[in-house]
């Protein structure tokens, strides 16, 4: 510092806090389908009476998950990543199994991330399984 002269900084503005559930995740939706769409490729794996969706998200993708009508299996098989639901974070570690409530999550995949859901069907048609486990927001369907 030269001739005496301060620099005085200003603290920023602290961002409005939102409780969990004032944040309206169908508009989040609809602002996040404006930007470029990340590749999460979806394969699904049957047996007797299951069906497995293994969906690959890259890292440093934000994944916004349809809403699940009925509580199921979930395993991330690999990587690491962030799960907002219910007004909770919680970072996840491949190897991690737990069962999912039917809600919404919002996922921050920190590394390549493999996760799976299973569900308990004899149904093998991909068109009748997300219809009756899964309901997609009027955002995701064009229809906000």
């Amino acid at each position: 510092m030269d001739g005496g002269t301060e620099t005085v900084i200003a603290e920023a503005p602290q961002p409005a806090q939102l409780a969990p559930h004032e944040i309206d995740l169908e508009q989040v939706e609809a602002f996040m389908l404006t930007l470029p769409q990340v590749e999460c490729p979806l394969n699904h794996h049957f047996g007797p009476g299951i069906c497995i969706r293994e969906r690959l998200m890259p890292a440093g993708s934000f994944i916004l998950g349809h809403k699940h009508r009925y509580p199921n299996t979930c395993m991330v098989m690999q990587g690491a990543c962030v799960v907002f639901e219910d007004g909770r974070m919680t970072e996840i570690v491949a190897p991690f199994i737990f069962v999912g409530q039917p809600t919404r999550k919002v996922i921050y995949a920190l590394t390549d991330t493999i996760w799976l859901n299973v569900f308990q069907t004899d149904l093998t048609d991909i068109d009748e399984i997300e219809a009756h486990f899964i309901e997609k927001s009027p955002a995701f369907m064009g229809l906000s």
